[in-house]
């Protein structure tokens, strides 16, 4: 895999992967703005807003459809996502097709319509978007835990915004925050695939050369504690109770990251970890459970979950606390980080099969953190980590003064007193 990277005299980043086996590319717009970039009273989910305008429309591409039949035309897949730091858009194509991919992206970022017809009748696509994930209490509830570890903060708050928001915020600010925050300097053009970086320096040039460069916008970092409230419920009429116990976790590049993403898989990565052996196989409290780590560029978040019987509520918590505390407790086992250790490479390695893969790796870092790490220096800091530094950074980072609970089930007061309880003899004891 050749990595190539090209900056423009507007501050536009290029980068590329050429994948030279590859018969299909995926080309990525990054960029530098997310939902912890707004103010979540005035204009909370604006840019995810956007992400929806921009394919309604553009000067080029003048219409949904008209971007819909020229990628489904190559046998092409469009999509985006955005997140709290960033949105991306991307377009997966066969690579002789590459060019018509660039060009529908470059448009869209550069010249999208935004009408005003379309934005309200977007509204309720993103009304019934929320009701969707409302629907949905496996998802809903990593919805509610941020608000806890970080409050006050944007971070805090809900990607999608609120429906008071998205049906009130005027057309005018919508273009007026894409023309501040979509500057060249604030993008990132990701290719991965069988791509000839010139080439694409080349089309950007003539497509995104002339762009004026503004200042980069800024967002309120993560500076105070976690909420002093450990607990958030809402109460739904689920088959299911669901839940997460979290935790603020570390930045990206903070020394101790490392070491957090291994003890989070062994923590619950893959059929063997210790949430899935414990609260599942030997158990039988939850069909899923598993734990993640997210990373900022200020900020962390760490957090398990687990979908268990209504009446399993109380045990699984107390399992899942368990384990929590044991990791804090005991030494890991040497065998026990060496897998979790492989794990992860093994992750790494596989996804570079995948040029949709790359290509966001790419464009993400580039954007986050201002370079990219290789997959091999990526892998060399994890297969540093001990197993001091595993039990050291779970004393920290899952200390039970930190951990908070988000719960959606019928009536979830007794648990979140449940959880408030176990939480309160850990600290004590």
């Amino acid at each position: 895999m050749k990595i190539q990277q090209t900056t423009l005299a507007n501050g536009l980043r290029i980068i590329t992967a050429d994948l030279a086996d590859a018969r299909s590319l995926t080309a990525n717009i990054v960029v530098g703005t997310g939902s912890r970039y707004e103010d979540f009273e005035t204009n909370g989910g604006v840019s995810h807003f956007l992400e929806h305008l921009l394919f309604k429309g553009t000067a080029k591409y003048p219409s949904a459809e008209v971007i819909a039949e020229a990628v489904d035309a190559v046998g092409g897949y469009n999509n985006a996502y955005t997140s709290e730091d960033l949105t991306c858009y991307y377009i997966k194509v066969p690579e002789r097709h590459g060019e018509l991919a660039l060009d529908i992206l470059a448009d869209m970022v550069k010249s999208p319509l935004i009408d005003g017809a379309e934005v309200d009748r977007e509204r309720g696509v993103i009304v019934e978007e929320m009701n969707v994930w409302r629907d949905d209490p496996a998802r809903f509830v990593s919805t509610l835990l941020p608000e806890l570890i970080f409050p006050d903060n944007p971070l805090g708050k809900d990607i999608i915004g609120t429906e008071a928001v998205i049906n009130s915020l005027p057309t005018a600010d919508i273009k007026a925050y894409q023309q501040q925050t979509y500057r060249p300097n604030n993008l990132v053009v990701a290719v991965a695939g069988r791509v000839d970086h010139d080439a694409v320096v080349r089309q950007m040039e003539a497509a995104l050369g002339e762009l004026e460069p503004g200042e980069t916008p800024n967002f309120i970092r993560v500076t105070g504690a976690p909420a002093g409230q450990l607990t958030v419920t809402h109460a739904k009429p689920t088959a299911q109770a669901h839940f997460l116990v979290g935790a603020r976790a570390y930045p990206y590049d903070h020394p101790d990251d490392r070491a957090a993403t291994v003890l989070t898989a062994i923590l619950g990565r893959g059929m063997s970890s210790r949430l899935f052996t414990n609260v599942r196989e030997r158990q039988g409290l939850a069909y899923t459970v598993f734990s993640e780590l997210n990373n900022y560029v200020d900020t962390g978040l760490f957090h398990a979950y687990a979908g268990v019987n209504l009446d399993k509520v109380p045990q699984a918590l107390t399992s899942v606390l368990h384990e929590l505390d044991r990791v804090r407790q005991e030494p890991v086992a040497v065998t026990e980080l060496h897998k979790a250790q492989q794990q992860l490479r093994a992750g790494l390695e596989m996804s570079l099969e995948s040029n949709g893969a790359v290509a966001d790796r790419l464009g993400t870092q580039l954007m986050l953190r201002g370079k990219v790490k290789s997959i091999d220096e990526t892998i060399a800091e994890i297969e540093s980590v001990t197993v001091a530094d595993v039990q050291r950074v779970a004393q920290e980072m899952l200390a039970p003064e930190h951990l908070r609970l988000a719960i959606i089930a019928p009536e979830p007061e007794a648990a979140a007193e449940h959880f408030r309880q176990l939480v309160s003899k850990k600290e004590s004891a």
